[in-house]
């Protein structure tokens, strides 16, 4: 089983969109990665979502790029800043299939470091340079690998 972690893509500013829709910067990124995915053969059972409109967007857009639009969905539960990482876990556990979590910076770094370290404080990937980079997981039970790692700055191909 494999678990893509995704950093959401750019966002407008509050003062630009109090709203914060996804920059057109955001959006190539969107591109970018949905075109990264497909060459991959990415084909997620969900793409999972915070409420923020930033991480719905990202999501909407990859899967969108996949042919997967009926597979984004927003999380049944919070999945930000210091939230719990046991319901996705679980979710993981239980899906059948890959998944992936389009989401926010420290959720996606605990949520690595628990699967692949057993301990969410123990840092095990960066998301830098920043927004629309993804990180591949494989694995299952206890016994988890980081398989792959893709970035913005990355040429493509």
């Amino acid at each position: 089983m494999k678990v893509y972690l995704v950093h959401h893509a750019d966002v407008l500013t509050p003062a630009q969109d109090p709203q914060r829709h996804l920059s057109p910067q955001g959006q190539r990124e969107c591109e970018r990665l949905a075109a990264r995915f497909k060459a991959l053969g990415v084909a997620p059972v969900r793409l999972l979502h915070s409420e923020l409109q930033w991480s719905l967007e990202t999501a909407q857009r990859i899967a969108a790029g996949l042919g997967m639009q009926s597979k984004a969905v927003k999380a049944a539960y919070p999945v930000n800043t210091g939230d719990p990482l046991a319901p996705f876990l679980a979710e993981i556990a239980a899906a059948g299939g890959d998944i992936m979590m389009c989401g926010h910076v420290d959720y996606l770094l605990r949520t690595a470091s628990q699967l692949v370290c057993g301990n969410e404080a123990c840092k095990v990937v960066e998301f830098k340079p920043g927004n629309g980079t993804a990180v591949c997981i494989e694995g299952e039970g206890n016994e988890w690998v980081i398989t792959w790692a893709w970035r913005q700055d990355h040429p493509p191909g």
